[in-house]
């Protein structure tokens, strides 16, 4: 075997390892808006329902946070998360997406009580954000 043989053979081998394609690790957009709205929620609820206030935070639109407090906030998740693991969502129906704005119905049980909510979203920095504003809240 010629001298070269073996460094050759080893700039070969780092050749053809370094022009494959490194796999990546960022996740696939969701083909259909639909199915990427009801992902958020569920995550959301998934969140809120197992105290994890920042991460339910950092799910709202910016006019959602602008003016709340976010120490407020955790405490009503740690309020929620106190009954959490007994909420069983029973339905996420079709969004309705109008642009930049969706709104979604979910249907959960807390025992034999039966709720539906409205969960409005927008559309903000690349992704599907809560939206729901201090003037979209209806006050006492």
């Amino acid at each position: 075997m010629h001298r070269w043989s073996i460094p050759l053979l080893f700039f070969v081998l780092t050749v053809l390892a370094c022009s494959r394609p490194v796999p990546t690790t960022t996740p696939t957009p969701f083909a259909n808006p639909a199915d990427e709205i009801r992902f958020v929620v569920t995550r959301y609820l998934d969140a809120i329902y197992h105290g994890r206030a920042g991460e339910a935070w950092l799910m709202h639109s910016r006019a959602t946070n602008e003016g709340e407090s976010f120490d407020e906030f955790a405490a009503v998740v740690q309020v929620a998360k106190q009954v959490g693991s007994r909420i069983e969502i029973l339905q996420i129906d079709e969004p309705e997406i109008r642009g930049d704005q969706a709104s979604v119905i979910v249907v959960q049980r807390l025992g034999p009580r039966v709720t539906t909510y409205m969960f409005r979203l927008v559309y903000e920095d690349g992704h599907w954000k809560i939206h729901n504003p201090r003037d979209l809240v209806p006050q006492p």
